[in-house]
């Protein structure tokens, strides 16, 4: 399976590691969460076991095909009474008689039926549609659980750094805090010495409320994504972190058009769609006029044996037949059922098909979008890591120009929190540059576990 991460993905995997890892004591990484993913996610593991149950489907439909052997007996209580009259009778030593009678009589008597048979289809496109059917509903089977690798690759990701973001956003709060504090430490000062008002002092004071009550909430807010990563990994070791010097120059991205063409000839869901729409066509045929007669071969050995007494004393009839053939059968008329079976077909054939189309034009402007984040990702960083710079810079000047007061404390504040903000778009694009390189891959149908450990690269 080709990855997105390209050149030389393993060799691209090892440089990343060299240059980055610094191993941490018990701290989990994205392998680790895997690997526990893989025993705890219940859609995962749902899937796993479909597939598991719908592999037996090829067995079904070769079984069909193969010859049925029934064995029946029947013990009951039986009366059977018969009289035939007019009848030619002859005995060696008596001659001929014309108009004889025969009667016998059973009443309630003991009859036991033994019958063996083997029937073998030989001509039966019903069953050949059937048996096809069984056979492709295995390969969806297959399909849906490659898309549930797929899928769990990408929540562990996502899961994963939901918990980072968190992380960093709280911390980068936390910078906040501590520089507002520090500020309305600084006006209670001035405010006891007669250089602020009281006004800048209760300003100072909600400004200090606010950041409180957001890093409550996102305190909240990380404790929760950090349960959705517990469901897939229940540990209490921490995990590591992204790296903060990121290189995406060695990163390439094909042209969009190679990349839709991969999509429609590769991506799973459509791949599960044009099986399912294999499988209506053969719906169809099961019900076309052409499917309606059967032949089969067939073999049957009985034997029935009834003994009792009736009217005329005591009577023991025995019955043996012994058959092989051909059976044909043709349906001459079943109610306008196969019609309507079959022009229900037709219609969910057609939307089948405009499933098909949709399917392709929303996975088509998925592909799109992410492309273009792609695309402009590399500039959005060197934008933002020049940028962040800039505000660093900015906020050194602003220090050095408040200590000798030729600016205000909300001027020094304003320059701490526009780094601040320039810190967390940074990282934010960082995580959205690894994150929809695995969503592509995934678009694609090259998504697998050689993807996440690349991404497992960028941590520390």
């Amino acid at each position: 399976m080709k990855s997105i991460f390209t050149p030389k993905k393993l060799a691209l995997a090892s440089l990343i590691s060299a240059q980055f890892f610094s191993p941490l004591a018990h701290a989990a990484d994205l392998i680790d969460v895997w690997n526990s993913a893989l025993e705890r996610d219940p859609a995962y593991i749902s899937s796993k076991y479909e597939q598991l149950a719908a592999e037996k489907h090829r067995g079904q439909g070769t079984a069909l095909w193969l010859p049925n052997v029934n064995l029946s007996a029947t013990t009951a209580s039986i009366s059977n009474n018969s009289s035939t009259t007019g009848a030619q009778f002859y005995a060696p030593g008596m001659g001929t008689f014309n108009g004889a009678n025969f009667n016998t009589s059973i009443n309630n008597g003991f009859g036991n039926q033994y019958a063996l048979s083997i029937v073998q289809p030989i001509f039966n496109k019903e069953k050949l549609s059937q048996s096809r059917q069984l056979k492709m509903s295995a390969d969806v089977a297959d399909l849906g659980w490659a898309n549930a690798q797929q899928n769990l690759i990408l929540l562990v990701a996502e899961r994963y750094f939901d918990v980072l973001n968190a992380e960093e956003t709280l911390r980068l709060m936390g910078k906040e805090q501590s520089a507002i504090q520090e500020m309305r430490n600084e006006m209670e000062r001035r405010a006891r010495l007669g250089n602020a008002t009281q006004t800048d002092l209760e300003e100072a004071n909600q400004n200090l409320n606010s950041i409180k009550l957001q890093i409550m909430n996102l305190k909240n807010d990380l404790e929760l994504k950090k349960l959705s990563l517990n469901d897939l990994f229940p540990s209490k070791e921490s995990i590591k972190k992204l790296s903060g010097s990121l290189n995406f120059s060695q990163l390439k991205l094909d042209p969009l058009s190679s990349y839709v063409e991969k999509l429609k000839a590769q991506n799973i869901q459509l791949r599960m769609m044009s099986v399912q729409e294999s499988i209506a066509k053969e719906e169809v045929t099961k019900y076309g006029i052409s499917a309606s007669p059967t032949l089969n071969a067939i073999a049957q050995s009985s034997r029935n044996v009834l003994t009792g007494s009736g009217d005329f004393g005591t009577a023991s009839n025995t019955n043996t037949n012994n058959m092989i053939g051909l059976q044909l059968n043709i349906p001459l008329y079943t109610g306008g059922y196969r019609s309507s079976k079959q022009e229900e077909s037709l219609l969910l054939l057609e939307k089948t098909r405009s499933d098909i189309n949709q399917a392709t034009l929303n996975l088509e402007k998925t592909l799109r979008n992410l492309w273009y984040s792609l695309q402009s990702s590399k500039d959005k960083l060197t934008v933002l890591k020049n940028t962040q710079k800039s505000s660093q810079d900015r906020l050194e000047s602003t220090k050095k120009s408040y200590e000798v007061g030729s600016r205000t404390s909300l001027e020094l504040l304003a320059a701490e929190n526009e780094l601040i903000q320039n810190q967390q778009a940074l990282y934010q694009e960082q995580v959205n540059n690894l994150l929809n390189r695995l969503r592509l891959a995934s678009l694609l149908g090259e998504l697998g576990e050689q993807d996440l450990k690349l991404v497992n690269a960028y941590l520390k």
